[in-house]
């Protein structure tokens, strides 16, 4: 029986489709470490969108009894759970550039102009903040000397990021006229 058919609760054929989705999820999560080991060259990415519309089709497939709402919401939460793992390890993997995710072009080194400063940074990593405040430093040397300072300037920082829903952002500083210019892309 096809799993977006209605459930019917007291089948034994949920209860296989269950069964089934359980092995399914095992089997992807066996795929993923090995994708993650080194041991295969591409992550199982189909078979995990195809595995997610299924459980979603569980979960939204009819009326069914206490118990069995009970059995599907846990199945439903071990894969969300593992779901929510390996996209954010592909995610990191992806940004360290350990991965063939996606080919990215190398990025050109970016331009030093008199009075700018382009700096790239991620929330992943507190390092690019701290180079944020040398190149913030560096054009406005009476800023950001105490600690409260540089605190001011990477929180307000991750704030914009995360206002506007950037992880990576290139941040380019420009001094004109003695004022300074803060201009934030992906």
């Amino acid at each position: 029986m096809p799993l977006d058919e209605r459930l019917n609760p007291a089948s034994t054929t949920t209860e296989q489709q269950i069964a089934l989705l359980e092995k399914r999820i095992d089997d992807l999560k066996a795929e993923y470490i090995q994708f993650f080991n080194h041991e295969t060259k591409l992550p199982p990415e189909k078979k995990r969108e195809e595995l997610e519309a299924a459980v979603r089709r569980l979960v939204f497939g009819g009326a069914k009894t206490a118990r069995m709402d009970m059995i599907i919401q846990n199945l439903a939460q071990r894969f969300s759970l593992y779901n929510n793992l390996w996209l954010k390890k592909l995610s990191e993997m992806e940004f360290l550039g350990s991965a063939p995710l996606k080919k990215k072009p190398a990025a050109p080194p970016p331009k030093r102009v008199k009075g700018q400063r382009e700096v790239f940074i991620t929330l992943n990593d507190e390092d690019t903040f701290e180079r944020l405040v040398d190149a913030y430093r560096e054009l406005l040397p009476d800023s950001g000397k105490t600690e409260k300072e540089r605190q001011k300037i990477i929180e307000g920082m991750k704030t914009k990021m995360v206002t506007h829903n950037l992880v990576e952002a290139r941040v380019t500083f420009t001094v004109q006229d003695g004022k300074l210019s803060i201009r934030i892309r992906k």
